[in-house]
C-alpha cells in the first residue's frame, strides 16, 4: 500500500477517488508517535527500579527515530529495522557499508591447463623389413634442485635387432632421473662450499667501488653456479649411458637381461646388437643433448639451423684416429664401417666390437634464444635423405601454418595426460614422408619439439 506524505492535505486523489489518510493525521497515530518520541522515564538515583533497569537498558542499542516527513507501511518493515549489523543489532543506515555501484564483477574463470612443452613424433619402418627404431617422450620426468621441471626426449636407432633400442626406450629416462636426483641432492652443498670459498673479507675503499665489486662478485657467483649445473648434468648423463650400456651387453633377443648371458637359441647374435642414442633434456632456458651414434639433434633458429650433435661416423678424423689407436681398423664396405661391420663408431651394446666401438656420449649444453623455433631429433633414416636446412624449413612452415588441436577441458586434459600438439605431429609426419619420398631405405624416426609456446 502506498502511503501519502505527512505534508499532504488533499482529501482525495486527482481522479476524485478518496485518498488514503495521512499517517500523521490520525489521532491514534499521533499518540503512538508521541509515546515513541518521548524520552523514557529515568527513575530516581538509588531506587531499586533504577538499579534493576540500568544494566538492562545498557545492553540494547537504541533505534534512531524516523523522520517526521516519512513513514512506512505496517505491512512492510522500515528501512532502519531491516538493516542488521554483524552482531545482529540495529545499525544506522548511514554507517552501513554499501556494495559498490555498477554491474557485479564477472566470475573468475580458471586458467586453461598449459602443458610445459608441445611435441610430436612419428616412427615408421619405411622400406626396411624390420622395425628397430624407438622413441621416448617423457615431459616432466625429473625436477632439478631449484624446482625447475626437466623434459626428456630421445631417439634410439637399433641395429642387429630391436631389443637394445627397446631397452634404451624403457630404462634410459629412469636411470637418468636417478642420477639427476643424486646430483640435485648434492648440488646445494657444493654451491654453499663454493660461496664460502669465494667469500673474502671486505676491503677499504669508496662505496661505489664496493658496490661494483659486489656486482662483479655476484655475476661471477652466478656463472660458477651455471658451470656447476652443467658439470652435474654431464656427469648424470654419462653415468646413465654407462648403466644402460652395461644392461645392453647382457640383454638377449628373447627380452631377458641376465648375467651370465642368456643361453637361449636367440642369444647367438646378441654380441653385435646395439643402438644409437640421441637424448635431449630441456631445463629452464637450456637444451642439454647427449649423442652416441649417428642419430642427430638440430636446433632450428630463424637465421640458420644449429646442429647440437655430431654424427659418430668411422671416417670422422678424430674417431678414425681413436679407432686406430685402439688397434682397430675402418673398412669400406658399402660405406665406412668398423671392421667392415658397423657403420658408426659409437653405440650402446655391440660388446663384440669393443674397444673400437664405445658407448661414451658427446654432450652439449646450449642456451636458448627467442629465435629458437623448434628442436628436431631424428635417426639417420631421415638425416641421410633430408639436410638440416630443408628439415628446419619444413618444420618451421608446419608450426607456423598448422592448426592447433581441439581444446579440451581441464579435467579431461588431466585425465588423458599431455597430448602432442597437432602442429608438431604434422611436422614430424611430413618430415618422415619427405625422407621416404627421397628413397630412404632405413627406419625413419622423427621427434619435433616446439620451443615457441604458440597460441
Amino acid at each position: 500500500m502506498v502511503m501519502a506524505s505527512a505534508g499532504t492535505n488533499m482529501p482525495g486523489g486527482g481522479d476524485g477517488s478518496p485518498a488514503s489518510a495521512p499517517f500523521s493525521s490520525a489521532p491514534g497515530c499521533r499518540m503512538r508517535k508521541r509515546r515513541r518520541l518521548a524520552p523514557p522515564a529515568v527513575p530516581a538515583a538509588g531506587s531499586s527500579e533504577g538499579a534493576a533497569a540500568g544494566p538492562s537498558r545498557d545492553k540494547h542499542k537504541r533505534v534512531r527515530p524516523a523522520s517526521p516527513s516519512t513513514s512506512s507501511s505496517s505491512s512492510q518493515p522500515s528501512d532502519v529495522d531491516s538493516e542488521q549489523g554483524e552482531e545482529g543489532g540495529v545499525v544506522d543506515a548511514a554507517e552501513e557499508e554499501l556494495p559498490p555501484a555498477g554491474p557485479p564483477p564477472p566470475p573468475q574463470v580458471p586458467a586453461a591447463r598449459e602443458w610445459p612443452v608441445a611435441f610430436g613424433s612419428l616412427s615408421v619402418a619405411g622400406r626396411s623389413r624390420d622395425m628397430e627404431d624407438t622413441v621416448s617422450l617423457r615431459p616432466g620426468f625429473c625436477t632439478w634442485a631449484d624446482g625447475s621441471p626437466m623434459h626428456f626426449f630421445a631417439v634410439f636407432d637399433g641395429h642387429g635387432g630391436s631389443h637394445v633400442a627397446e631397452l634404451c626406450r624403457d630404462r634410459m629416462h629412469e636411470f637418468l632421473a636417478e642420477e639427476l636426483a643424486a646430483e640435485a641432492a648434492a648440488f646445494p652443498q657444493r654451491r654453499q662450499q663454493q660461496q664460502q670459498a669465494a667469500a673474502v673479507a671486505p676491503g677499504e675503499g669508496t662505496s661505489s667501488a664496493a658496490g661494483a665489486g659486489a656486482a662483479s662478485s655476484s655475476a661471477q657467483q652466478a656463472e660458477k653456479e651455471e658451470e656447476e649445473e652443467e658439470r652435474a648434468w654431464r656427469a648424470a648423463l654419462q653415468r646413465a649411458f654407462r648403466r644402460v650400456d652395461a644392461l645392453a651387453s647382457r640383454a638377449c633377443a628373447c627380452g631377458r637381461v641376465a648375467s651370465p648371458p642368456c643361453r637361449c637359441p636367440l642369444s647367438g647374435s646378441s654380441g653385435i646388437v646395439g643402438s644409437t642414442a640421441v637424448v635431449a633434456v630441456l631445463v629452464r632456458g637450456r637444451v642439454v643433448v647427449a649423442n652416441c651414434g649417428d642419430s642427430r639433434a638440430v636446433l632450428c633458429r630463424r637465421r640458420a639451423p644449429v646442429p647440437l650433435s655430431d654424427d659418430h661416423k668411422p671416417n670422422r678424423p678424430d674417431e678414425l684416429a681413436r679407432i686406430q689407436a685402439a688397434g682397430g681398423r675402418v673398412v669400406f664396405n658399402n660405406g665406412h664401417r668398423v671392421r667392415g661391420i658397423l657403420a658408426m663408431s659409437r653405440a650402446l651394446g655391440d660388446r663384440m666390437l669393443r674397444p673400437e666401438v664405445i658407448a661414451e656420449p658427446e654432450i652439449t649444453v646450449t642456451d636458448r634464444t627467442p629465435e629458437d623455433e623448434c628442436l628436431i631429433l631424428a635417426s639417420d633414416g631421415m638425416w641421410d635423405a633430408v639436410p638440416n636446412e630443408i628439415a628446419c624449413s619444413v618444420a618451421r612452415q608446419c608450426l607456423q601454418d598448422g592448426n592447433t588441436a581441439a581444446p579440451v577441458d581441464d579435467a579431461a586434459a588431466a585425465a588423458a595426460g599431455p597430448e602432442p600438439a597437432a602442429r608438431c605431429s604434422n611436422a614430424a609426419s611430413l618430415l618422415v614422408r619427405l625422407a621416404f619420398g627421397r628413397d630412404s631405405w632405413d627406419n625413419i624416426s622423427v621427434v619435433v619439439i616446439d620451443l615457441q609456446r604458440r597460441e
